[in-house]
């Protein structure tokens, strides 16, 4: 009877972990992609500003590309230099799908934010958000 036991709690363990661990492997420190292209999509509507009709058409473009980033940086447990490496490569694919979607305007300040941001990378600060650029 107690080996029965032992048996079925080193089971229900090993099934406790395994369900864990994939857990772990769909979820990120970012968050999912769906919060990540929520998020993206707000801070874009304040910053920029975004137009009513914009919205969803950016949303589906942020949501599209967080999940390219799941997939091929995160889930693969990349290194610090992987997920810059190609997280920049996704976002450039992402930056010409984005480009024509934005008015000049909007464009604009978009660039600005880039600047701004990689401005404060390599001066070793912490990036602002995007919030700061109202």
């Amino acid at each position: 009877m107690k080996s029965l036991m032992i048996l079925l709690l080193s089971l229900l363990s090993t099934i406790a972990l395994s369900a864990q661990s994939q857990q772990s492997k769909t979820e990120s420190p970012f968050g999912t992609p769906m919060e990540r292209a929520k998020l993206q999509t707000e801070k874009m509507k304040a910053a920029l500003p975004l137009r009513t009709d914009q919205i969803d058409k950016i949303y589906t473009l942020n949501l599209k590309y967080a999940k390219i980033m799941q997939k091929e940086v995160f889930d693969q447990g990349a290194s610090q230099w992987t997920m810059y490496t190609k997280g920049s490569e996704i976002n450039k694919r992402k930056e010409k799908e984005l480009k024509p979607m934005l008015s000049e305007a909007q464009l604009k300040n978009y660039e600005k934010l880039k600047a701004e941001m990689r401005k404060q990378m390599l001066n070793g600060e912490k990036p602002r958000s995007l919030d700061d650029f109202k």
